[in-house]
């Protein structure tokens, strides 16, 4: 059955065709080939390009599926400049991180959501985090914004707390270098759990922090791409 797609990377395969990751409705991040496509006559070749909304289809009982069909639903989104940049982010997150074939249909409608915000040239900053969040939610690994997750004990007993990406917030440093944090604004914070998110110059600077430290660990030691191309 035909299905809702989005490509997130694809690459030369042999001498004709495309190996591509594409986050679908269904069946989440799946890795095709698409035989043929980089031919000049396939319709393909223009078909599989990012921020492309997709009906593909696919078959094959092997992690590597085989594409037989890949429309195009409507036009690209017109994504410039560092919202084109986010855009790719969003992009290599989701195919770093998520597992091949995790039921993920929240996710894809969060990362239609995403992109089409960042369309819209809406806060770049406020989407991304947003995003960032429902990505954590859907590996299991989201945390709670209110209580120290040793102690249930809500964080504004003390006036600072420390991060941990393995449990979430707590009273008492993980380590010797952790970094304290203040509990009121971090309890702030609870708002990404809603559809509309407006932050602060205050909370984007330590959300921004927070989602780097939390994802850190599902990236491992490899940089992100496109986190190079802000600083150019």
């Amino acid at each position: 059955m035909p299905q809702a797609a989005f490509v997130l990377h694809r690459r030369d395969y042999q001498e004709t065709s495309l190996l591509v990751d594409l986050l679908t409705l269904n069946d989440g991040r799946v890795r095709v080939i698409a035989k043929g496509a980089k031919r000049h006559k396939n319709p393909w070749r223009a078909v599989l390009q990012a921020f492309l909304p997709l009906q593909v289809e696919y078959s094959g009982r092997q992690d590597l599926k085989t594409l037989s069909l890949a429309e195009a639903t409507a036009t690209p989104l017109p994504l410039s400049g560092h919202y084109l940049y986010s855009g790719f982010y969003l992009n290599e997150l989701v195919q770093r991180v998520l597992p091949q074939y995790a039921e993920v249909t929240e996710l894809f409608y969060a990362y239609q959501r995403a992109l089409s915000q960042l369309a819209q040239q809406q806060s770049m900053e406020d989407t991304l985090r947003w995003f960032e969040w429902q990505l954590l939610q859907q590996l299991g690994c989201a945390f709670d914004w209110q209580t120290d997750a040793q102690s249930g004990v809500a964080l504004a007993t003390q006036t600072e707390c420390f991060f941990d990406p393995e449990q979430g917030f707590v009273h008492v440093a993980p380590h010797p270098r952790a970094v304290a944090l203040p509990s009121a604004q971090v309890q702030t914070l609870a708002c990404l759990n809603d559809d509309a998110v407006s932050l602060d110059p205050a909370q984007r600077k330590l959300c921004k922090w927070i989602m780097r430290e939390a994802l850190a660990p599902h990236l491992g030691s490899k940089p992100l791409r496109s986190r190079e191309l802000f600083k150019r």
